[in-house]
């Protein structure tokens, strides 16, 4: 199938002629409906206040996800939602065009009424339009968006993707009380509380005695794109457990996926203090559930991040060559989240330069923490 690209996007202009001559109609209040968002988790999580803003306005409306395999764990437990279709295992780019018109008519079975698509993707329009969706509302960004019946155009100045997915409810008559009050969800599964419970208790005998502390210095691959110099240096991450443990009485756990082993392996030698390696050994909803019970989370422009962020747990994220104006978490409690952005993010190929200092990060933790809990003995 073919990826987006600059010939997609005049093609995508001269196909918008058609449907652009058929004016706009006015919105229905939908019955049956389907969030069309398939990858990746950070963005899925980010789309999570479009659904809550949709769902309150339309409580009696059935709200549907189609979503990758990669990303389905980001919404597996959301209550707002009745059925999670399988788009593929990552993004839509590695189907055929027999694929994405198995997709379609699995799609038209459904017979959903409305049909939200909350990204700048000329391949997700058309499968709106080839599901036969009769109502189907998405962003309009040079074209990509040429088969949607209610075509929204983002505002120059809204910069942040959950924001700019938020415009899809303006345009749906969702209140403005609403919308300003819409903020990301994570639900994490009982099974996943569970296990993280005993794994706290068995593995470090942690009981709430002391403070305990998420280290996520992994991340940035997505079936999309791989880019690891989203990743903090490692020196700076063991400076920065180090220097934590000199002002908190707290049990560090370091986290990621199996492919983060190595450098948790690296980080975990290096430090002064001990350190729990649970990479590799924790899904997306058991991290959820874990960052629901820890007193601070630190990591990168990455789906985890968000779960984070998105269960009130107090987060600081920190920013290399991704802005953080356009992706990072979205949240109502902007006391608990903590930014620290690489100024200079042009560099050909990427480099970190010393803005995001060790220091810096320390200061940050501090404002979230405040007030301190002196480390005994």
């Amino acid at each position: 199938m073919p990826k987006e690209s600059t010939f997609t996007a005049v093609c995508s202009r001269l196909a918008h002629i058609p449907f652009a001559l058929k004016g706009e109609r006015p919105f229905a209040p939908p019955k049956k409906a389907l969030i069309l968002k398939p990858c990746c988790v950070s963005q899925v999580m980010l789309t999570t206040p479009l659904l809550t803003a949709l769902s309150q306005q339309y409580p009696d409306t059935r709200f549907d996800w189609a979503i990758s395999d990669w990303a389905r764990p980001a919404i597996i437990g959301n209550p707002r939602l009745t059925e999670l279709i399988s788009t593929s295992k990552g993004g839509l780019d590695g189907l055929s065009w027999r694929d994405l018109s198995t997709l379609a008519k699995r799609l038209q079975r459904e017979a959903y009424d409305t049909v939200f698509t909350p990204s700048r993707s000329t391949i997700l329009s058309l499968l709106a339009w080839m599901a036969h969706i009769p109502q189907r509302v998405g962003l309009q960004v040079d074209g990509r968006g040429f088969a949607h019946t209610h075509t929204v155009v983002p505002a120059d100045e809204v910069m942040q993707e959950a924001a700019v997915y938020l415009s899809l409810a303006a345009a749906s008559e969702v209140s403005d009380d609403l919308i300003a009050t819409a903020r990301m969800e994570f639900y994490p599964p009982d099974s996943a509380r569970t296990a993280v419970t005993k794994r706290l208790i068995d593995d470090v005998d942690w009981l709430g005695q002391k403070k305990l502390f998420i280290i996520h210095p992994g991340g940035g691959r997505n079936p999309i794109r791989t880019n690891r110099n989203k990743q903090w240096p490692l020196e700076r991450f063991v400076r920065l457990i180090n220097g934590l443990d000199k002002k908190y009485n707290a049990q560090f756990l370091l986290v990621g996926d199996s492919d983060d082993k190595p450098l948790v392996h690296k980080i975990n030698g290096l430090t002064s203090v001990p350190t729990a390696d649970w990479s590799g050994r924790m899904d997306l909803g058991e991290i959820g559930a874990l960052s629901e019970v820890a007193d601070l989370y630190i990591g990168h422009d990455t789906g985890p991040t968000h779960v984070a962020t998105a269960v009130d747990c107090p987060v600081l994220t920190i920013f290399g060559p991704s802005d953080p104006r356009i992706s990072q978490p979205y949240t109502m409690h902007t006391d608990r989240l903590s930014v620290l952005a690489q100024e200079k993010r042009d560099y050909i190929p990427f480099i970190w330069d010393e803005t995001v200092s060790v220091e810096a990060a320390l200061r940050a933790v501090s404002n979230l923490l405040s007030p301190v809990t002196p480390k005994t003995g």
